[in-house]
């Protein structure tokens, strides 16, 4: 809880802030809003649902736009379980401790939870991750309340303050060259896939820029460099 209210929380909070003043047009009610946090847990899949809301599109459209969105979090359990797994929880248990998976708390466990005892990972991890939930969802609904006192291009300016976050967690932890490779691929391909197909653009260009940075890096391996 000491390391999430730090800046991990205020990032969070602040783009939660711009969230909720995005999502104050009516579509939604304050208490779907602070509802989305808790059960979401993602920020670009809950600007889809308000978004989708807004347009009037059914809830089954939604329900499948916001699953999709979110799939992303599929590589990061899987990188992140062999870190943070235990022997003592059983199975069904990390079914749950899932749902506290995003790029923040995903960042900074992947960096701190090595240096722990196995059996302190899983209780730091939710930890971290509950206190980040809490303070996010406070921060849409004052987001929500406030949203007079905010200028459009100020909510835009601060709900992209959360990725604008993890990228800098993630070059200031590039400490293997496999890490440096995969940085650097996924820079170069995410505009160039961009300029491409715009809609496919993450998709694609985060298949491209890790498969790249493999081959890359196993053919470095190779020549002993």
């Amino acid at each position: 809880m000491r390391d999430a209210l730090g800046v991990p929380a205020g990032v969070l909070g602040a783009s939660y802030i711009g969230f909720g003043a995005l999502a104050s047009t009516g579509a939604v009610s304050i208490w779907v809003l602070m509802a989305s946090t808790v059960v979401m847990w993602a920020l670009p899949g809950q600007l889809v649902m308000v978004e989708m809301a807004q347009l009037g599109a059914p809830l089954f459209a939604i329900v499948i736009t916001v699953a999709l969105t979110n799939a992303r979090f599929l590589p990061m359990t899987i990188t992140l379980l062999p870190t943070i797994r235990a022997r003592t929880p059983s199975p069904w248990y990390y079914y749950l401790v899932a749902h506290c998976v995003a790029m923040t708390s995903w960042a900074i466990c992947m960096r701190r939870c090595p240096d722990m005892p196995v059996a302190e990972r899983i209780p730091y991890f939710v930890g971290l991750s509950c206190t980040c939930i809490v303070a996010a969802s406070v921060a849409g609904a004052t987001g929500y309340l406030i949203a007079a006192l905010i200028p459009p291009l100020v909510q835009i300016g601060l709900v992209f303050l959360t990725p604008v976050y993890f990228f800098v967690i993630l070059f200031g932890d590039v400490q293997s060259r496999l890490g440096g490779i995969a940085l650097a691929c996924g820079g170069v391909m995410g505009p160039l896939c961009y300029l491409v197909t715009p809609q496919w653009s993450v998709l694609v260009g985060g298949i491209a820029g890790g498969t790249l940075a493999f081959f890359i890096f196993r053919a470095l391996e190779k020549k002993g460099v």
